[in-house]
């Protein structure tokens, strides 16, 4: 923690907040009865003139030890937890449970004591004092404990705001770095609809009640005097513009606080709302209340801490797609005899499709091995499984072996990775003699390479017996084997993702407009029917983007 904040916060501030409320409940009600045009307050007016007013010293000095005392009992957790956080210590759990909702309840329960404070003082000292002092009438006597209750209730208002901006101010921020003041168990949530009824209470209801009031008690005095009526009126005229000056300072005053706790944290999550669609995401909002504010920018932080997160994730799926992209052939191999164009499309960053060509030392003798893979799914997962395959493949594939026995071998490593994860991969193992004109393959689950003969204008699916890879760790697989491969003959090696592929109308594109542009395309080079295909396919999914990821490998038989 920032060792400029500790210290300086202090609870003096809550006490001075506190006292100046119930001063200011009982200078407004005091105010109020020098100008209220009843007898009784006459008397009242003439007692202070002749030295009662010593008295008000008294008073005020017996609230104030009593408001003080009590308040130091209320707000002993919060002392605590405050002088835990000065020293650098770490508070016990349960001290700082209690001094987190101690807190966010102290604006209402000193409310509540300053209102009950003023009641008991009523009933046990006000009254009996003025009984003795004043001859009072039962009329009177109902009176002054309705203007001393009031001083009880105004202090209250008064207070609660007062020690709410106080806490928003110095102290939540201290006591909730992180916000979540939503989350603690106990705590009375006041909503901001109820601020304002409060608000409203204040500068409407409190006048209004004081001044029907007044009105009653005069209206019943004034039968049993001889008031003129025009002295009568402007006596009440007076009261009442007091009453509505004092009332109209407090409800600015009072709005002025209620508007900022309102405004500021909008104010601050419009800030944050524009910092984010700007990019910026490591934004915060500093949470200071529970109620629906409280919970919204607790929302919004949590917000931008999933967008941070999110856009590392899409950071570090790039670089993983940088990765694997680079694990794929950045060219077609140059093959004597042969005119080879690929292409993979991944419908994520990252995707299951793989293909690969491998040469040995027979390369410059015409022979290449073409590989197709799919692993099921896509995304991360499915990327990792790739590269798994891919490296087992290309490890296996340095070694002697017939083909057979390279899949078995690969197939036997990935079962025991990936058996009990469910993942599998199919597979398509493709050997061309471009010198002998002989094409051997192994098909582990794969579909079929689809082989064109422009002489007959006869398509042929390349099959073979051979389940997906990672499925069964003794699974066998079929080496098949064609031979007289001719000059034109084309072989189309791919994956599901081409012709699965379904349009907005769920229509599925499928193998025929593939078999129409290798026929009417029989003349053109590998990479233009490459390219023609993917254009096809783009204008039947009407621009969306693929599904699922799409791979294919054109290759050509280009002289005899």
């Amino acid at each position: 923690m920032d060792r400029s904040i500790i210290g300086k916060p202090s609870l003096i501030g809550l006490y001075l907040r506190n006292l100046a409320a119930n001063l200011s409940g009982n200078f407004i009600i005091a105010l109020l009865n020098v100008f209220t045009p009843l007898a009784l307050f006459k008397a009242w007016r003439e007692l202070l003139a002749q030295g009662g007013w010593l008295a008000i010293p008294l008073i005020i000095v017996l609230i104030t030890s009593l408001a003080v005392f009590l308040q130091y009992l209320i707000q002993r957790p919060v002392a605590g937890l405050l002088q835990k956080i000065r020293l650098g210590q770490a508070p016990q759990d349960k001290l700082q449970v209690q001094a987190r909702r101690r807190l966010l309840n102290l604006p209402l329960i000193l409310a509540l004591v300053n209102l009950g404070l003023w009641v008991v003082l009523t009933a046990v000292v006000f009254m009996p004092v003025m009984y003795f002092s004043i001859n009072l009438s039962i009329r009177g006597f109902f009176y002054v404990f309705f203007r001393v209750v009031m001083i009880g209730l105004i202090a209250s208002f008064i207070s609660f705001f007062l020690i709410d901006d106080f806490a928003r101010k110095k102290l939540v921020p201290l006591f909730f770095p992180e916000g979540k003041l939503a989350a603690v168990q106990g705590a009375v949530r006041i909503s901001i609809l109820r601020r304002i009824r409060v608000l409203l209470g204040v500068g409407t209801n409190a006048p209004m009640l004081l001044l029907v009031g007044t009105l009653a008690l005069a209206v019943w005095e004034i039968q049993d005097s001889r008031v003129s009526a025009g002295q009568f009126g402007k006596e009440i005229l007076v009261f009442t513009v007091v009453l509505g000056i004092l009332f109209i300072v407090i409800a600015f005053s009072l709005n002025f606080l209620v508007g900022n706790s309102i405004l500021k944290p909008i104010q601050e999550m419009m800030l944050m709302v524009s910092q984010v669609r700007d990019g910026k995401f490591n934004q915060k909002i500093t949470v200071v209340s529970n109620d629906e504010l409280g919970m919204l920018g607790d929302g919004m932080n949590e917000m931008t801490a999933g967008l941070i997160e999110r856009d590392r994730m899409r950071q570090s799926l790039y670089l993983a797609k940088e990765v694997q992209q680079a694990l794929l052939p950045r060219t077609a191999p140059e093959v004597q005899g042969l005119d080879i164009a690929s292409r993979s499309v991944y419908c994520d960053e990252t995707g299951g499709d793989y293909y690969d060509f491998i040469t040995g030392a027979e390369h410059d003798a015409g022979v290449l091995s073409v590989v197709v893979g799919d692993v099921s799914g896509h995304g991360i997962s499915s990327a990792l499984l790739m590269a798994t395959a891919r490296a087992f493949l290309r490890q296996r594939s340095a070694r002697a072996g017939s083909i057979v026995q390279i899949i078995s071998d690969v197939n036997r490593q990935l079962t025991q990775d990936i058996e009990e994860s469910g993942g599998f991969m199919t597979m398509f193992y493709l050997t061309i003699d471009a010198q002998q004109n002989r094409l051997s393959w192994v098909r582990a689950g794969h579909d079929p390479a689809i082989f064109y003969d422009p002489g007959s204008d006869r398509f042929e699916e390349l099959r073979g017996a051979g389940m997906a890879l990672g499925v069964q760790i003794d699974a066998n697989f079929e080496q098949c084997e064609k031979n007289n491969l001719a000059k034109r003959q084309i072989i189309i090696l791919g994956t599901d993702g081409i012709w699965e592929a379904c349009n907005s109308r769920g229509e599925m594109f499928g193998k025929e407009p593939i078999y129409n542009i290798i026929r009417r395309n029989q003349a053109a080079r590998a990479a233009e029917i490459l390219s023609i295909c993917f254009s096809t396919l783009d204008r039947f999914l009407e621009g969306r983007p693929p599904e699922d990821d799409v791979t294919m490998i054109v290759i050509k038989k280009i002289n005899d």
